[in-house]
């Protein structure tokens, strides 16, 4: 099985060989009078999902650093390597993320040895912590396991409270705070070599599914379909 792993637009250059996802429970447990515990059902809570990624410091002919999910498939079946960066690259982007107070959108696509979509996980998420792992053993490589939490947009206000000289308070809504989410467009004309995965990322923030797109406008060859001028319809 084929796993390819994107942090928004950067891909780990060599997927990690494990992870775990876990849906984490808010259901209530209470006491009944003459009936004995139940379990009150709730939504589930914030899904959180961890692995170790490693990072080389040397060029290995099974790491892939394309940002292109298209052109990443290409670069396996020919053996090459795209675009070498090494560990600080990666370290960079995690800083930033964790400093920037954002969420990121998580996307991990999974593939059969013979290149079939089998199913993916894309949500926005929050770095919550890492670990620089460095071991003579390793060489020069960096391991680093990484905690995410799912992020769920919400809306916000900033008010103010005043006093008037009669004592009573009013509420003022100074400042209406937008979510943090994209509005996707209806159609997209694609521009210069743009992949089917790069049109979907860049306009939706990882929200449309781009096999969904491609069934939609007929798609079956990205890589010669996906040509300059053409206008896809996203919904």
């Amino acid at each position: 099985m084929s796993y390819y792993f994107f942090i928004d637009t950067m891909m780990l250059p060599v997927p990690p060989p494990k992870m775990s996802i876990k849906v984490n429970n808010k259901n209530k447990t209470i006491n009944l009078i003459n009936e004995g515990e139940v379990n009150i059902i709730k939504e589930a809570g914030l899904t959180e999902i961890s692995f170790d990624a490693r990072l080389p410091n040397s060029k290995y002919p099974f790491a892939n650093y394309d940002t292109s999910l298209a052109n990443s498939l290409t670069n396996s079946l020919l053996g090459s390597n795209f675009t070498f960066k090494k560990a600080d690259y990666f370290l960079d982007n995690f800083k930033t993320a964790k400093k920037s107070k954002n969420p990121v959108r998580l996307i991990i696509s999974r593939m059969s040895p013979s290149y079939i979509m089998l199913f993916d996980t894309n949500m926005l998420v929050t770095l919550e912590n890492y670990t620089i792992n460095e071991d003579a053993k390793e060489g020069f490589d960096i391991i680093v396991p990484l905690k995410f939490k799912q992020y769920k947009p919400y809306g916000t206000k900033e008010c103010e409270v005043t006093t008037d000289e009669n004592g009573v308070q009013h509420l003022t809504v100074k400042e209406n705070r937008a979510a943090t989410d994209m509005v996707t467009p209806t159609v997209y004309k694609i521009r210069n070599e743009q992949s089917i995965w790069e049109v979907c990322k860049s306009i939706s923030g990882g929200n449309l599914d781009w096999r969904t797109v491609m069934v939609k406008n007929a798609i079956t060859n990205p890589v010669e379909q996906m040509v300059k001028g053409t206008v896809l319809n996203l919904v």
